[in-house]
């Protein structure tokens, strides 16, 4: 079975402790993240929806970098 090219989810603000946001994901999974990452308006009980997608451009940058290391490594 094919998967979508993006994937959307529900989560919950639970709290926010000295600037990280403790959102419950589904599954029991916990993120802890910098309160700075929520959207404005968001508070504690609220729920929020992440979408997850490709980023094809950071990801070509990213394997590069990879390859550059690598070949650093092995030249050495």
């Amino acid at each position: 079975m094919a998967r979508k090219q993006e994937s959307s989810f529900a989560v919950d603000l639970d709290r926010i402790e000295e600037g990280i946001a403790v959102i419950l994901a589904p599954g029991n999974f916990q993120w802890h993240l910098p309160e700075s990452y929520l959207p404005e308006g968001i508070s504690e009980g609220m729920s929020m929806k992440v979408t997850l997608e490709a980023n094809e451009d950071a990801t070509e940058i990213r394997l590069s970098r990879i390859k550059n290391l690598r070949s650093n490594l092995v030249n050495r």
